[in-house]
């Protein structure tokens, strides 16, 4: 299955460079007002249903972590109040499925390699340059989530999230936004510590349809997965880029997502991790 047969060309006929600069303005105007451009029918049926049989194929081969942090993905600086929103915990339980375990046959990674998919990201993302993330383990990834599973309320670390939607949970994880919660100048504590103590004012639910494309500022909006109530599992890849080339992810971040620092030596990757010829 190539790329262009995963994408539906006839609604986003992003593999030509004039169509992709129009289809892209829409989005880039979500993405600017609201933080969130989500883009439904962007994979066809036919290939989510292979990319979530691709990707029960690979979970074990993923690592499943469970940890407790601020909703700033740290710990608590010393001195604070229990009831400071900065000092509160929150638990993020799931599998995360790394790069190297993800085959280059596998329609998720040749959506990921495509190179219309990545500028068109580019262009609703308002963005001059954009790479892919050069973290053998972590650029492309899928989030494997069972009934247990949850992410707990929280800020990312990074400007923008490419995610595609592959398959909901028979019961719960549910993707919760609270847009444009804070800002660069405004850490809104006041707010953040409503929507912790349980208000839903500034609460949306986002839909989970299988196949959609989803670019998300999560660093200004705080937002969480519900814990999974019952199966199948919930499936999501993760496509990462970012504006420099040649960034890379912690040492520590590594370890902690997927158990290892190292990618694995596979049939598909040389020693040092990169893709073979």
């Amino acid at each position: 299955m190539s790329a262009a047969s995963i994408v539906d060309l006839d609604r986003y006929p992003i593999d030509r460079a004039d169509s992709r600069v129009d289809l892209a303005a829409g989005p880039a105007a979500d993405f600017a007002r609201d933080g969130v451009a989500a883009l439904p029918g962007f994979v066809r049926a036919e290939a989510v249903e292979r990319m979530a049989g691709e990707c029960d194929a690979v979970a074990a081969d993923g690592h499943h972590s469970e940890v407790t942090n601020t909703v700033y993905l740290g710990l608590p600086e010393d001195g604070l109040d229990h009831s400071d929103p900065r000092a509160r915990m929150v638990r993020s339980s799931l599998r995360a499925v790394a790069s190297d375990c993800i085959p280059p046959t596998h329609a998720l990674r040749q959506l990921y390699e495509w190179a219309p998919l990545r500028e068109f990201v580019r262009l609703v993302l308002g963005l001059d340059e954009l790479h892919p993330y050069a973290d053998p383990l972590g650029s492309l990834n899928v989030a494997d989530m069972t009934v247990g599973d949850e992410l707990g309320w929280h800020f990312d670390q990074t400007d923008f999230v490419t995610s595609l939607s592959i398959r909901p949970a028979g019961n719960g994880g549910h993707f919760e936004v609270a847009a444009g919660l804070r800002s660069a100048s405004d850490d809104a504590l006041d707010d953040v510590r409503a929507v912790l103590d349980g208000s839903t004012d500034r609460v949306t639910r986002l839909p989970f349809d299988p196949g959609t494309l989803l670019v998300f500022a999560g660093r200004w909006s705080m937002h969480r997965v519900t814990p999974i109530e019952s199966g199948p599992s919930r499936l999501v890849g993760l496509l990462a880029f970012d504006t420099r080339a040649g960034t890379d992810s912690s040492e520590l971040l590594k370890l902690v997502r997927y158990g290892r620092t190292t990618p694995r030596e596979v049939p598909w990757t040389t020693a040092d991790g990169g893709a073979t010829p």
